[in-house]
């Protein structure tokens, strides 16, 4: 093989080096063929330790850089779980404290319960039980563990006792669970209480209905109750739920005044509404009966209507006065 420099003078030569005997041109550089191939494979040797030395390099890097990739998300990792384990730690610490102040709460709470029902029982074994007056308060509220027992004659509360316990030994209900008191005149008296006791508040009043359904026989119709009297042999006897006292007083004065009204105009049609108290002649309002106190009545007159249907306010008015012991003199206005 021969390499030629392009442009140069030729001068005739015979290599004897190489034994071939041709002329060749001058400046040539023959090369063995075995010299150039070590050279070439130098070149390759040393370009291909250039490439590892480089990928090697370029490799560590990269391990290094994932080494610190890791390194980091250790950490992370590490801090983690330790805020996960300080979080938990306080949430024990949280449950605890509470258990504890809940526990000694109602330890406390049960220490003044205790107290409370050590109290009431010495007061109760101190003093010695006093029925107190029935119906001290007018406006109070119905009373659903309450019955009321009205006999049509005067009786004792012994004898009207008697009452009470046909209605209740027939609804099962034990003696030991009601307390039976006159109301007004303790020795005698036409309105009687009987108080449903022996058990809770939603047990008296269940004890109260059944007691009273006693009354109704199998065909829905009501049975008579009689009690006796102290002269006047038995007497009919009436059981109602407690109503409030005021409630009471207007109906019963509604009662009196319809009969005075129906008595003394015996050709005219009235009706008594007994919840408001009002006296009616068809739709128009006569009179009208409100009960302040239980010592208070008024009776107010509708003057327009009375001089329409042509009544005698003065002779109701009068006969009212009479049964009642009271002066209703308030009118409405016409």
């Amino acid at each position: 093989m021969s390499l030629t420099n392009a442009g140069s003078s030729k001068a005739a030569r015979t290599d004897g080096g190489l034994g071939m005997g041709e002329e060749i041109a001058d400046n040539t550089i023959t090369v063995d063929t075995n010299q150039l191939s070590f050279l070439l494979d130098q070149k390759f040797e040393t370009a291909a330790k250039r490439s590892e030395n480089h990928i090697d390099t370029s490799i560590k890097g990269l391990r290094e850089e994932l080494e610190n990739i890791d390194s980091k998300h250790d950490k992370k990792h590490i801090a983690t779980n330790e805020a996960l384990a300080k979080l938990e730690s306080k949430i024990n610490n949280a449950v605890e404290s509470f258990t504890t102040i809940a526990a000694a709460s109602a330890s406390s709470m049960q220490a003044s319960t205790d107290a409370a029902i050590f109290s009431a029982t010495t007061r109760l074994r101190a003093e010695p039980t006093v029925d107190l007056p029935v119906d001290s308060s007018y406006n109070r509220a119905a009373d659903p563990a309450r019955l009321k027992l009205f006999a049509m004659l005067p009786t004792t509360p012994a004898l009207a006792a008697k009452g009470a316990y046909a209605i209740c030994d027939k609804a099962d209900i034990d003696r030991n669970d009601y307390t039976f008191t006159a109301l007004g005149n303790p020795a005698l008296s036409r309105a009687f209480a009987i108080d449903f006791v022996g058990g809770d508040a939603k047990t008296n009043a269940a004890r109260a209905r059944k007691a009273k359904a006693c009354l109704r026989g199998a065909d829905g119709s009501w049975l008579e109750l009689t009690v006796p009297t102290p002269a006047d042999g038995d007497t009919k006897a009436y059981i109602n739920f407690d109503k409030n006292p005021k409630t009471e007083r207007i109906e019963k004065l509604s009662k009196i005044l319809f009969k005075i009204a129906e008595s003394q105009n015996p050709d005219k049609k009235f009706f008594m509404d007994r919840n408001t108290g009002t006296l009616k002649l068809g739709w128009t309002p006569i009179a009208s009966i409100t009960a302040p106190s239980a010592s208070e009545i008024s009776l107010k007159w509708n003057n327009g209507g009375i001089a329409k249907a042509g009544i005698d306010k003065n002779a109701i008015k009068e006969a009212f006065d009479t049964a009642t012991g009271d002066s209703a003199n308030v009118e409405w206005s016409s």
